[in-house]
């Protein structure tokens, strides 16, 4: 697996930094604002984290070191015996954690060749791509390494939502819907809750495959694009449907007046 970006890092021992505070505090923050740490059965991070099929902490590259292609596509950390090592330091990253990544996948889900992502930064490194480019590392290893058929992002109704929608439909993911009041987060001890909204994007293998014409159309899309598009193709899809079985197309209000 490839470990390293331009601009950043991932660090799959985890062991090093279950102390940290910051990296406790990334958990923390995943735990108010994505399902499967919420849905998690143990609040534990380390628990958590052996359960994941990839939890890594993200750090920051230095920013006057640059590297060639060839050195970053040689940083694959996992060796013969198929264990996760470290690359060798060589001072072209700092020690301190800016986030935490994860993939996780239930038996069924594996079954199916789905995943689930996950992400949280650092308020103070937000708006620089650290997040992009933790997640095209992942996604990278989940479908041309792993062979995933389709990478899911589950969105909370949270005060981080909107961001993760930017991120996510900025990566290619397409919108699929809201499950409404579908996950249930505990407050105050676990003594109260309340019933929250998740908003479900997802990836597929060969939307993966041809990522990079898409990119190439330009800004990337809205919300609303995402919206509109699969409106129109589930329009599409029944006016299909209807001249299939001979039924009576249905038109708009305005249309029938005219």
């Amino acid at each position: 697996m490839i470990t390293q970006s331009k601009n950043l890092s991932l660090s799959l021992y985890l062991n090093d930094h279950q102390h940290d505070v910051r990296v406790q505090a990334f958990w923390e923050q995943l735990r108010e604002s994505t399902v499967e740490a919420i849905e998690a059965p143990v609040p534990c991070f380390s628990i958590f984290a052996e359960e994941c099929l990839l939890c890594a902490v993200v750090k920051k590259t230095s920013g006057n070191i640059e590297l060639s292609e060839e050195q970053i596509m040689s940083r694959n950390i996992v060796n013969e015996l198929g264990d996760f090592i470290d690359p060798p330091e060589d001072g072209s990253h700092t020690n301190d954690p800016i986030g935490l990544v994860y993939v996780t996948a239930a038996p069924a889900q594996s079954v199916a060749g789905e995943a689930n992502v996950g992400i949280v930064i650092a308020d103070s490194q937000r708006g620089n791509g650290f997040a992009r480019e933790a997640v095209d590392l992942v996604l990278r290893w989940a479908f041309e390494e792993l062979k995933f058929h389709r990478i899911q992002a589950a969105i909370m109704d949270s005060p981080q939502k909107d961001r993760s929608m930017r991120l996510f439909i900025g990566q290619g993911f397409t919108h699929e819907g809201t499950r409404r009041r579908s996950v249930f987060k505990r407050e105050n001890a676990g003594m109260a809750g309340v019933w929250k909204d998740v908003t479900y994007f997802a990836m597929l293998d060969t939307e993966w495959a041809l990522r990079d014409s898409f990119r190439n159309r330009g800004s990337a899309p809205t919300l609303w694009d995402e919206m509109f598009a699969r409106h129109a193709r589930e329009r599409e899809e029944m006016v299909k449907w209807d001249e299939r079985h001979n039924r009576p197309r249905r038109v708009s209000s305005t249309d029938t007046l005219r």
